[in-house]
């Protein structure tokens, strides 16, 4: 069992088929090996037979080769060897989508939070804005009132001077009349 490495296996999950043959652990003549293709270096490509128990940590280290042929053709392990590239690839992208796409959960959830947040100051700004529309508009109509009462006072003033002017004119001519 030591020409093929653990790290290497990526399992066909060809489970306990009557035909396979019984591994160490088989005392009860229910535990049938599983078919698996080898990935490592040495034997890339290879199908074995290894301890039905494998998947669940009881691992008797059975191992058989499964197509009693120690090489493969050089086309084949090409083959093989480009597929399981292939395969880490494709795996490794998926872990990095996921990553990205973990990472765009996150961002969208702080822009929901920064949305939130400027939501509310916008409510608040927004008050704020009514409530100095409605001064202003108080101050508006002041300022109107105030404009039209120095309106009032102007014209009382300009009357004032007028009929002071008659007054001084009147008593200008009763000077020169005496």
């Amino acid at each position: 069992m030591d020409s093929y490495d653990r790290e290497n296996i990526i399992l066909n999950k060809e489970y306990k088929h009557p035909d396979h043959p019984k591994c160490y652990c088989d005392s009860d003549g229910d535990v049938t090996s599983v078919l698996l293709t080898a990935y490592d270096r040495a034997n890339i490509g290879r199908r074995y037979y290894a301890c039905g128990n494998i998947f669940e940590g009881l691992n008797c280290d059975f191992h058989q080769w499964y197509d009693h042929c120690e090489i493969l053709s050089p086309y084949i392990v090409e083959v093989v060897r480009t597929l399981n590239e292939a395969y880490n690839r494709a795996e490794c992208d998926i872990m990095i989508s996921s990553d990205d796409n973990m990472k765009l959960k996150q961002r969208l959830k702080l822009l929901e939070e920064s949305t939130h947040k400027l939501s509310k100051q916008f409510d608040k700004l927004s008050e704020s804005y009514r409530r100095s529309e409605c001064e202003n508009l108080e101050l508006s109509n002041e300022i109107a009132t105030q404009r039209q009462i120095v309106k009032q006072l102007m014209e009382e003033k300009q009357k004032i001077i007028e009929d002071a002017a008659k007054i001084e004119f009147k008593v200008t001519i009763e000077r020169i009349a005496h």
